[in-house]
């Protein structure tokens, strides 16, 4: 024992960076909001500390550039807005996230890396999905009157001290949480659901490339456990976008890996198909009585009524403001939240939806930046040769996360908390990581970026069967 600890203090000591980056990818959806982004801070400090040990320069790359313009406006925002702590606090939130980025860029530049960072996210999430399903388990039992309330694990698992803490702060935090619906480690079921869509490809891509059958059968598990995650959320947008992720995975890589993706789907409608079937009053209507997620699904038509209201007047708004059409109202929700209640006498504190929010901050201007860097970003990926079995799945699966992911932030706001934000600038981060390990074709003109996405068709109608290896 006392050999692997100083095994592991000496391969510390040789890229203390690193482990940090890995410690903080792994524990940052576990810890609570308020502790998290300290470990990002500390984490950044021994890497910077590092890098200027070694004499080396910290590269933030050309996403990391664009990030960092879009991240200046919001921060001059501050100039206009009404809520300018809101704003001020909000824009630097992001700038502390996008360290983030930074260190996975610069730390994660070998396949194998890509590789470990994978597994930490997934792994995190596995925790979070089995937590969340003990969540709904438990509270259904107790609401069935089959288990003492006192049996039942909090949901939200920090609830009860959110309330301690938020209520020594100088101002106002919100510690109103579902009891209904399972929300893991986070302390929203939609935030939970956010971070389930995306490492669930990530696992699927995992899971596909596992070199022995104990590593198949432990990612299996996972899956399946991230899959309850999301079902615990009962988020209907989340429990439809991870089935449609699927489907697209598996209409793309159905030629190599029809069997195995077979096998990953079966437990995933057996354990999503339920949640939103309770969503809608389905089954399980007892439970809706007292919950809202089951009583006919009226709960459910009047989210979905509630989510075009904020929207047809977020658009009033915008097509009657030019000022705020063009440059915003200020970064952060706060002020979108006080023209929802002001101007519409709708009680929410955001536009549910990413793309009317960025523009309710920041105008035009800032939807059309954001969207080029996803664009740049897709653009990355696409550059990449993915001209085997493992690189191709790599770089798909990474897509249908980014993906999936902005799909959820078309019916909730996806840059509502640290755990959230900092999830943007990982997928980032992945992606010049990838970039820079892999061959690729730069795209720089029209016919490069044909010739690319010419490559990576090819790449996929001609993909091959990779044979399973077996233990002996």
């Amino acid at each position: 024992m006392k050999e692997k600890i100083l095994c592991l203090k000496e391969k510390y000591q040789t890229n203390p960076g690193w482990y940090w980056l890995l410690a903080t990818i792994f524990l940052f959806p576990i810890l609570p909001e308020y502790i998290s982004p300290f470990i990002l801070f500390a984490g950044f400090i021994v890497f910077k500390r590092q890098w200027t040990h070694e004499g080396r320069k910290a590269k933030v790359g050309t996403l990391g550039k664009m990030m960092m313009v879009f991240m200046s406006l919001s921060l001059i925002s501050v100039f206009w807005s009404d809520t300018k702590f809101s704003t001020f606090s909000t824009a630097m939130l992001w700038w502390g996230m996008f360290l983030i980025e930074v260190m996975i860029y610069n730390l994660a530049r070998t396949r194998q890396k890509i590789d470990k960072i994978l597994y930490a996210m997934v792994i995190s999430g596995a925790l979070n999905g089995l937590v969340g399903a003990i969540q709904i388990c438990t509270y259904t039992l107790y609401k069935f009157g089959h288990i003492s309330n006192k049996f039942v694990l909090t949901t939200p698992f920090y609830r009860h001290l959110d309330e301690t803490i938020y209520s020594i702060l100088p101002f106002e935090i919100n510690t109103s949480a579902w009891v209904t619906r399972a929300s893991g480690f986070f302390s929203n079921p939609n935030l939970l659901a956010t971070y389930m869509i995306i490492v669930y490809p990530i696992s699927i891509y995992l899971f596909l490339n596992a070199t022995d059958k104990k590593k198949r059968i432990t990612l299996f598990v996972f899956n399946i456990l991230i899959s309850a995650g999301i079902s615990s959320t009962m988020t209907r947008a989340g429990c439809f976008i991870a089935i449609v992720g699927w489907l697209f995975m598996f209409i793309i890589l159905v030629k190599r890996h029809w069997k195995p993706l077979i096998e990953i789907f079966i437990p995933t409608i057996i354990v999503i198909i339920p949640s939103m079937l309770t969503r809608y009053g389905l089954i399980f209507k007892t439970v809706g009585k007292y919950t809202g997620s089951g009583s006919g699904g009226a709960e459910a038509k009047k989210s979905s009524i509630a989510h075009f209201q904020i929207w047809e007047s977020l658009i009033d708004y915008l097509s009657t403001h030019i000022k705020a059409f063009l440059f915003g109202i200020g970064f952060g929700v706060e002020q979108t939240g006080q023209v929802l209640a002001n101007d519409y006498n709708l009680n929410k504190p955001h536009a549910h939806n990413f793309v009317l929010e960025t523009w309710m901050e920041l105008g035009i201007i800032g939807v059309i930046l954001l969207f080029v860097i996803i664009m740049c970003a897709f653009g990355k990926l696409l550059e990449i040769n993915a001209n085997n079995g493992k690189k191709f799945t790599l770089v798909f699966c990474v897509f249908t996360s980014t993906i999936t992911y902005l799909l959820f932030g078309l019916t909730d706001y996806i840059f509502n908390s640290p755990k959230q934000i900092i999830l943007l600038f990982i997928m980032l981060g992945l992606t010049q990581a990838m970039s820079y390990c892999y061959e690729k074709t730069i795209i720089h003109n029209p016919e490069t970026l044909r010739e690319a996405a010419a490559k990576e068709i090819d790449n996929a109608i001609h993909q091959k069967p990779i044979p399973v290896k077996k233990n002996k």
